[in-house]
């Protein structure tokens, strides 16, 4: 009876990892949908603002006041809010607009863990595994393949994939704040403070880009698109990994990052008419070998998800 119960709790997370990895991978469809007809700037801010509401919803059901905030913890929350909602997210913007969306959904998901450990390197004397090297260096050449400077590329587009790049940095820099945070604040509290924190550093650009008319005057595909960035791609793609991850330990959950590039690239060919060259799937497979050899070392199970683990599966 109780391995019934157990494996059905299993499979119960594998389908909630599922969805969120699905989630998480449709905007970069969503996200070039949006900002088709709504400002950068504008688009992020309406955004996370909604997401911090829905946030806050769901930390008050969850009960319990958690870590009581202190002035010494204002840098920190900045820092996240910075990193992985205002900078982040000015730059996947950004590249969507000049970019094709399956370009993004492969760089930013693939490079991200492979920097995250490079970076873990230096600054936290995490010294990379000899597949963690390879994974690296296969990364990388993915990456120039994907981008492809000397192939015909128009400028706009590499201009583009070059911001998708600065946004796996600034991912990858969240990544390793984030494990910081871990050791002060829940899961919930450190993306709800992130979030929340990265709206007021976004709002003041969004009122000097003046963004709000062609928001509200926006066709319904551009506001169906930035319910999805809220409501799924940031609130529900938390919720069910964070719910996944605490059934079977982020081990496990590991493999389903692999969903979140694949999802992006496929929903933009269906939904977005893209076409994909050569040297593009080429370069997305190694970015996928080399994402899995970055994380191939196995790692113990936490007992319970850490923000900068639900972060490296995709794009808030």
């Amino acid at each position: 009876m109780e391995s019934a119960l157990q494996d059905r709790s299993t499979g119960r997370a594998f389908i909630l990892l599922t969805f969120a990895a699905v989630f998480w991978g449709g905007t970069w469809v969503t996200g070039k949908l949006a900002v088709d007809a709504i400002p950068p700037l504008t688009l992020a801010a309406a955004r996370f603002a909604l997401a911090s509401l829905l946030l806050w919803g769901w930390a008050r059901t969850k009960g319990g006041a958690g870590h009581r905030l202190v002035a010494a913890d204002l840098p920190l929350i900045f820092a996240l809010g910075a990193t992985a909602v205002a900078a982040y997210n000015v730059l996947f913007l950004y590249g969507l607009k000049l970019a094709t969306a399956s370009d993004g959904a492969l760089i930013v998901p693939g490079l991200a863990p492979v920097l995250t450990a490079l970076l873990a390197w230096p600054l936290l004397g995490e010294k990379m595994s000899r597949w963690g090297v390879a994974g690296l260096i296969t990364g990388l050449a993915g990456l120039v393949l994907v981008i492809n400077p000397n192939g015909g590329q128009v400028p706009a587009r590499l201009l583009g994939d070059l911001l998708f790049v600065g946004g796996a940095v600034c991912w990858a820099i969240y990544s390793l704040i984030g494990k910081a945070a871990t050791t002060r604040f829940t899961p919930l509290r450190a993306t709800l403070y992130a979030t929340v924190s990265g709206t007021l550093l976004l709002l003041p650009f969004a009122v000097v880009e003046r963004g709000w008319r062609p928001l509200f005057t926006s066709p319904p595909a551009a506001w169906l698109s930035l319910l999805y960035l809220a409501v799924f791609g940031t609130v529900l793609a938390f919720v069910f990994f964070y719910e996944g991850v605490h059934r079977v330990g982020a081990l496990r959950a590991t493999p389903f990052a692999f969903l979140v590039p694949v999802v992006g690239v496929i929903s933009s060919v269906i939904a977005l008419g893209e076409r994909l060259t050569v040297p593009t799937v080429i370069g997305g497979v190694l970015v996928l070998l080399g994402l899995w050899l970055v994380q191939r070392k196995p790692t113990p199970p936490a007992p319970e998800v850490r923000p900068a683990q639900a972060q490296e599966l995709g794009v808030r």
